[in-house]
């Protein structure tokens, strides 16, 4: 959505110079909108789950002075298992529709996002906002 914007290397030690993602890696820590899985690891071979991805739309909305006050309740089953650091980012991606339940009154914050829902969070992201990705 950005284009390819350059920006120091990250110092994540599992990012290693020259492979196909550590530019964007690099930008993405630089903006805000992606921290490491701790202080010197991104994971970039990790799954990501349902409420990172809610957390990376939520900090991208903040970086480009998106408003992020639309919210809705963690009415799941499971609200307990969100992260702390993913509760607003959760609260904002449902209330935006942007994420949804899995049905049966589950969020499962924690489970693996699948590809096709992943581009379905973002389509829906990028046709708010009148971006086309692609």
């Amino acid at each position: 959505l950005d284009g390819s914007p350059v920006a120091a290397p990250c110092n994540f030690a599992d990012i290693p110079r020259g492979k196909w993602y550590a530019a964007a890696v690099d930008w993405a820590t630089a903006s805000g909108v992606v921290s490491g899985v701790d202080a010197t690891h991104f994971a970039p071979d990790a799954t990501v789950t349902r409420e990172q991805i809610a957390a990376l739309l939520y900090r991208y909305a903040i970086y480009k002075g998106y408003d992020t006050t639309q919210t809705a309740a963690l009415t799941f089953s499971d609200a307990a298992q969100v992260s702390a650091f993913a509760e607003q980012p959760l609260r904002w991606a449902l209330g935006m529709g942007f994420v949804s339940g899995r049905g049966g009154g589950i969020l499962a914050p924690l489970d693996g996002a699948k590809r096709a829902e992943v581009a379905s969070i973002f389509m829906r992201f990028a046709g708010l906002y009148g971006k086309e990705i692609g």
